[in-house]
């Protein structure tokens, strides 16, 4: 059996979900595959996303909200922490909630979304799936892949995925309950102690439940995150019960392409996860609505402006965030606390509205002339 459609999505993820929703409100024939009987599940994400960051693409509705953010709590290498106020920053979204609710927007577009439906190659404008255990070949003209970090859609057509030790953050993560958390805060925690060459965090779900976890860059140490991940929670949250485990790799590397004539990658597909936080929703969902509203005009044979959009909505600042991470990872403690410090004077006390990161970037070097050596080109 095979059926035809304008363009195929692989993953119906937030990337996948925005794409076809896109692509379906320019008339065109949709279909999202999803691999897994339910979308959104298994989790994979820690479940923080900020408002300026998804800005003009997504209104966030109540409901998809676990909580509300109203700054962070920052923590340095010896423990002291201080809080940043930035009202109305962001959420804690419900992954469960959230990536079903932007499926359904896709598919009251147009779009069609097979569950169960996983792809395992692709032959020229073929995709070859196993659904629900029998054989099917779609066709497309256009094809989307939105399966992401281990994405097989990109190497199937032709792009260079693989990843070296020092292009990967690993990362653990528990979902905990019966622990005592600022419920309107973002904690984020910095120190070898925690997770050498990245950061720890908890994004609380509520007063007393919260996403717990860290990654770490596997070139500064060889503790795996659990064994890293364990101890801290053992010594801060003795009484916590783990509700949910999650293990995974966040991409610290952009592809070198994204795209070709009758493709392209979305999300963490594309390896457009923010190198620098790890966060992958904003960037999911804004290059996929990028990539959904541009293939009604590659279809159609007009000028598309894929590439300009990706480059200025999502591409320029994952690859300045990697130039940071790059330096970041190399940091010790002492810099580490000399970074908080800084950071303390400048935040403190004060209601931010908004953070600039290369401003930022820059008073951290001038004011630690031993980095000025590894942080140089960041100036330039």
């Amino acid at each position: 059996m095979r059926d035809d459609y304008d363009v195929i999505v692989i993953g119906a993820g937030p990337a996948g979900s925005a794409a076809a929703a896109a692509a379906s409100a320019r008339g065109l024939t949709v279909l999202v595959m999803e691999e897994h009987a339910e979308i959104g599940q298994p989790l994979a994400c820690a479940e923080g996303l900020s408002r300026s960051t998804i800005k003009g693409y997504l209104e966030i509705r109540p409901e998809w909200i676990s909580q509300g953010l109203s700054g962070s709590i920052i923590r340095g290498p010896d423990g002291r922490e201080f809080t940043m106020e930035y009202p109305e920053v962001g959420w804690i979204l419900d992954r469960k909630v959230f990536d079903p609710a932007l499926a359904k927007i896709a598919e009251s577009k147009g779009a069609t979304i097979k569950k169960s439906t996983k792809a395992i190659g692709i032959e020229k404008n073929e995709v070859i799936v196993k659904e629900n255990g029998k054989g099917m070949s779609y066709f497309f003209k256009y094809l989307i892949g939105a399966d992401g970090v281990v994405s097989k859609v990109g190497r199937w057509m032709g792009l260079d995925t693989r990843m070296k030790p020092s292009e990967i953050e690993i990362c653990a993560e528990y979902r905990l309950k019966n622990i005592n958390v600022k419920s309107g805060y973002a904690y984020l925690i910095f120190g070898n102690e925690y997770a050498p060459g990245g950061y720890a965090w908890i994004f609380p779900k509520s007063m007393n439940s919260a996403n717990v976890g860290l990654g770490i860059s596997p070139l500064r140490t060889k503790e795996k995150p659990k064994t890293l991940l364990d101890r801290w929670v053992e010594k801060e949250f003795p009484d916590a019960k783990i509700e949910e485990r999650i293990f995974g790799a966040v991409p610290a590397k952009t592809l070198k392409t994204f795209s070709g004539n009758n493709f392209c990658l979305v999300g963490d597909a594309a390896r457009f996860t923010d190198p620098l936080s790890g966060g992958g929703i904003a960037n999911g969902i804004k290059s996929g609505a990028i990539a959904g509203r541009n293939a009604a005009d590659i279809i159609r044979g007009r000028k598309n402006n894929l590439q300009a959009e990706m480059r200025a909505a999502v591409l320029d600042e994952v690859v300045w965030h990697k130039r940071v991470q790059d330096v970041y990872s190399k940091l010790d403690d002492r810099d580490l606390q000399k970074i908080f410090d800084i950071g303390e004077r400048i935040f403190r006390g004060k209601t931010v509205t908004d953070i600039n990161t290369q401003h930022l970037v820059r008073q951290i070097l001038l004011a630690s002339p031993h980095l000025l050596g590894l942080g140089f080109r960041l100036l330039l």
